[in-house]
C-alpha cells in the first residue's frame, strides 16, 4: 500500500536527542547512531558533547545547548534498516494547492477499496475501448512480418493509442477497460481531444488532410495522452524463405507490452513508463500508473507557472533590451547627423572661400569693364546663394528622434 515517507520533526528529535543517548535514540527510530548523527548536522540540531552523559549520571546538573531559531532547514527523511539519511530540500512552490490535492489523492489512493482488480473475463463496454479493438482486428488483417515490425495499430482516430502484435489484443483491450472503469469511478472522464482546424499552406485548399481524434483522460483540467505498444524481436530469414532480395529480416513481437504517460515532464517527479517484468505485468500496476497520472498533472502545473514566470521575465528583458537597441541607434543617427553637418560646414565655407577669391580675381582681370560683364551677374548669383544657404538659415540639430525615416538631414547642395 503506497504512503508518504516520513521526516524527522527537528523539536522532537532535538527534545529526544537531549533526554537519552544517541544509541537509544537510535533504537526508538529504527535507525543507525550514524543517521541521527547525519540528521541532527543536517538540520542544525546541536547534540551534547563527548563525556556529558557520565556527567549527568555522576550528579552533575549540566545545562542543555538551546535550539538554533533558523529560517530555513533540509528536511530530513527516514530510512530504516540502517540505511543511510537523505537530504530533502523544502521547495518553494509556485502552486501550492495542486500539491496540497495531490497530498489529498494520494491518501485516497491508499486506501484497501480502491485497489483495482484485473478481472481477464472483463465485459468491453467503453465504446473508445471498442473501437480500439476493432481497428486493431481490422490492422491485424495487413500485418507485415517484415515491415511495420510485425504489429497493428489503432491509428490513434477516435481510439486509444496501441501499437501491438496481435496476440495482445484482447489482453490490451481488457487492461484498457479495466482502467476506464477506475478512472470512472474516480470521477475522472475519457473523450476525444477537440479537433483544430488544419490551416498548413503546405496542402491544397481543395484537399482536406484527415486529422486524427486521439482520445484523452480528462483528470483535473488536464488532457492526459497514454499509449500501449509492444516491442519487437528482430529475426534475420533464411535465404531459401525470402521472397525478395529485400527481405533480410523479419519481426516477431516480443509479448511484453509497454504503458506510457505521454505527458511530458520537466523533472523527475512521476514515473511515465511500466513495462511487463518476470513477475509484475501492466496489468498489476494499474494503481501506479493512476497515482503517477495525478502527480505528472501537479508537476505540469508548476511547470506552467514556472514557464509563465519565465516569459514574463523575458518579456521584460526583451523589453530592456529594444530599449537598449533604440537609444544606442538614436545615438549613431545623431553621430551620422553630427558628421553631415560637419561635412555641410566645411563645405560652405570652401564654396564662401571659392566665391570670394574668384570674384576678387574677376574684378582684378576685367577691370573697368567688370560691372557691365557677364561674371558680374555670376557674382550677384554666388552672394545670392550664399546668402540663401548661410548657416544663419539652417534649423538647430534635433536631440529627440522620434522618426527612423524622417530624421536624416536634407541632401547636401
Amino acid at each position: 500500500m503506497w504512503s508518504r515517507p516520513e521526516y524527522y520533526d527537528r523539536e522532537k528529535l532535538y527534545e529526544k536527542v537531549w533526554a537519552d543517548t544517541v544509541s537509544k535514540v537510535a533504537e526508538r527510530y529504527g535507525v543507525s547512531n550514524v543517521a541521527i548523527a547525519k540528521a541532527c548536522r543536517k538540520m542544525l540540531i546541536p547534540v551534547p558533547g563527548r563525556g556529558y552523559w557520565n556527567k549527568v549520571n555522576s550528579g552533575q546538573k549540566l545545562t542543555k545547548t538551546p535550539l538554533p531559531k533558523v529560517d530555513s532547514y533540509p528536511r530530513v527523511r527516514r530510512l530504516y534498516n540502517n540505511s543511510e539519511v537523505i537530504e530533502v530540500k523544502i521547495i518553494e512552490r509556485l502552486v501550492p494547492e495542486a500539491f496540497v490535492l495531490e497530498e489529498q489523492l494520494l491518501q485516497k489512493e491508499s486506501l484497501p477499496e480502491m485497489k483495482i482488480k484485473y478481472n481477464p473475463a472483463i465485459s468491453i463496454t467503453n465504446r473508445y475501448v471498442k473501437n480500439t479493438g476493432k481497428k486493431l482486428k481490422e490492422s491485424s488483417k495487413k500485418i507485415s512480418k517484415t515491415y511495420g515490425y510485425g504489429r497493428c495499430s489503432s491509428d490513434n482516430d477516435e481510439a486509444f493509442e496501441v501499437n501491438i502484435g496481435p496476440d495482445h489484443i484482447q489482453r490490451t483491450l481488457v487492461i484498457l477497460q479495466t482502467l476506464c472503469n477506475a478512472l470512472e469511478k474516480r470521477g475522472y472522464s475519457i473523450g476525444i481531444k477537440p479537433k483544430k482546424i488544419n490551416k498548413d499552406p503546405i496542402y491544397h485548399p481543395a484537399y482536406v488532410r484527415k486529422e486524427t481524434a486521439p482520445i484523452h483522460i480528462f483528470m483535473l483540467d488536464t488532457c492526459i495522452f497514454i499509449r500501449i505498444t509492444e516491442t519487437s524481436n528482430k529475426r534475420e530469414i533464411d535465404k531459401k524463405d525470402r521472397k525478395d532480395s529485400y527481405d533480410t529480416y523479419e519481426y516477431i513481437p516480443s509479448g511484453k507490452l509497454c504503458f506510457e504517460i505521454l505527458n511530458y515532464s520537466y523533472e523527475n517527479y512521476a514515473r511515465n513508463k511500466w513495462q511487463d517484468k518476470k513477475i509484475l505485468r501492466i496489468e498489476d500496476q494499474l494503481n501506479d500508473i493512476i497515482i503517477n497520472m495525478i502527480k505528472v498533472i501537479t508537476i505540469g502545473k508548476e511547470n506552467a507557472a514556472q514557464t509563465k514566470i519565465r516569459h514574463e521575465h523575458w518579456k521584460i528583458e526583451e523589453a530592456k533590451r529594444q530599449e537598449r537597441e533604440k537609444l544606442a541607434r538614436l545615438d549613431s543617427m545623431r553621430n551620422q547627423n553630427l558628421v553631415k553637418e560637419v561635412e555641410r560646414l566645411i563645405k560652405f565655407n570652401q564654396m564662401k572661400d571659392y566665391i570670394e577669391v574668384i570674384i576678387a580675381e574677376g574684378k582684378n582681370r576685367l577691370g573697368k569693364d567688370y560691372p557691365d560683364s557677364d561674371f558680374s551677374k555670376w557674382v550677384e548669383w554666388a552672394e545670392l546663394f550664399l546668402e540663401k544657404n548661410s548657416p544663419e538659415t539652417w534649423e538647430l540639430p534635433k536631440f529627440e528622434l522620434t522618426d527612423y525615416h524622417n530624421c536624416y538631414m536634407e541632401k547636401l547642395i
